[in-house]
């Protein structure tokens, strides 16, 4: 009886916090609280926060949190602030404050500053903290519908790695859009592989509807390899520290290139590409991403932003990145169906995702429309 009211007591408490938490949403319940708070209706400003909240709809714990804004810490600050801007709204001017006036012959005058600049500066600290708010939650925010499952399970696979390695992962999946991407696509089914897996996030998004599917990865730098394999210990892992150059690609369903290729000469990633071309069974999907040479200012920043990371790296290489129609050349003399998505970071970093997919025979395609067809889609940030 007890553990049943728990149950009960923690998914209604489950349900409150993640009511209405779109970033619209979060910020109006913000700006509510904050407002609200820092009107000078003590003793009625919980109830009418909590009301507010109920009768529009909003998130009624982020609601009362916000309304905590006036605390004995800050209420000084709130109080004469308020009073100042009164002052200013009323003779266009402040005026010095002293709590006498509050006991005074002008009590009346200074309640009427007091009661119009606390509107005042609930407007401007409350429109603020809702700015802060729809940021904080859009950061936060899944890209498209299911994207948050799987990142709860990518986050989950990690949580028994060191915290510096959990913050990585944690910011990267914030930051990158690629796992948003990822999430819409159909990934295919059989092995992955991931060339320079890094940590194998990657991976394991693979892995999150099928969980018996085989992973394969490799990458240079031996510590995120480890770290990978004690993530992803529960799962038919396979992970080595190796050259993408020289690693024996298995019969592979899904085979991801991201953020790799830059490292190799021209001709060794046209070379990879047509391996991992051959290795795909019919059906079999590669992805991989480059950075965009052809967006402007935002190529350029993200040009600059490469080559300062191989510069901290100290790769002993120039990054290399060829030109799309390059990479969709040598795809489609393997025979693959090619689409193209161009879209920027979080970051202002520009990059074009290539999804190219084998037909079930050579020559051939699924259907009587696309055989090379090139797909080109816009994703903005």
């Amino acid at each position: 009886m007890i553990g049943s009211f728990q149950t009960r007591v923690r998914q209604f408490a489950t349900a409150l916090l993640k009511e209405s938490l779109d970033p619209g949403r979060a910020a109006a319940a913000v700006f509510l609280g904050i407002f609200v708070g820092i009107l000078p209706i003590y003793g009625f400003q919980l109830l009418a926060a909590v009301s507010l909240a109920f009768f529009f709809r909003l998130n009624k714990p982020l609601t009362v949190a916000s309304t905590f804004i006036n605390n004995p810490l800050l209420q000084p600050l709130i109080i004469v602030s308020s009073v100042e801007l009164g002052y200013l709204l009323r003779s266009g001017s402040f005026r010095p404050f002293h709590l006498s006036a509050l006991t005074g012959a002008h009590v009346k005058e200074e309640l009427v500053a007091w009661v119009m600049g606390s509107v005042a500066l609930g407007l401007i600290v409350g429109g603020a903290g809702a700015a802060i708010a729809a940021v904080v939650v859009q950061l936060h925010a899944p890209a498209n519908p299911g994207l948050r499952d799987r990142i709860r399970f990518v986050r989950q696979t990690f949580a028994r790695c060191g915290w510096a390695d959990r913050g990585f992962v944690r910011w990267k999946l914030r930051l990158d859009r690629i796992f948003g991407l990822l999430a819409v696509e159909d990934l295919g089914s059989g092995t992955v592989v991931d060339l320079g897996c890094g940590y194998g996030m990657a991976l394991s998004l693979a892995a999150f509807d099928n969980s018996s599917r085989r992973l394969v990865g490799c990458d240079l730098d031996a510590h995120r390899i480890a770290v990978a394999r004690q993530a992803l210990s529960t799962l038919h892992a396979d992970l080595s520290v190796a050259d993408v150059r020289g690693l024996d690609l298995p019969p592979a369903g899904l085979i991801l290139i991201l953020d790799v290729l830059q490292y190799l000469a021209a001709e060794e990633q046209l070379t990879l590409l047509k391996r991992c071309c051959a290795a795909l069974a019919p059906n079999g999907i590669l992805v991989f991403r480059v950075h965009d040479r052809e967006r402007g200012l935002w190529s350029t920043i993200t040009m600059a932003f490469d080559r300062l990371v191989f510069a901290c790296g100290r790769a002993g290489v120039q990054p290399l990145t060829l030109l799309a129609t390059q990479y969709q050349s040598v795809l489609q003399s393997a025979g693959m169906q090619v689409e193209e998505r161009r879209f920027r970071n979080r970051l202002p970093l520009a990059h074009i995702l290539f999804i190219a997919k084998k037909p079930l025979a050579a020559g051939t395609t699924e259907d009587a429309t696309g055989a090379a067809a090139e797909v080109t889609a816009e994703v903005t940030a």
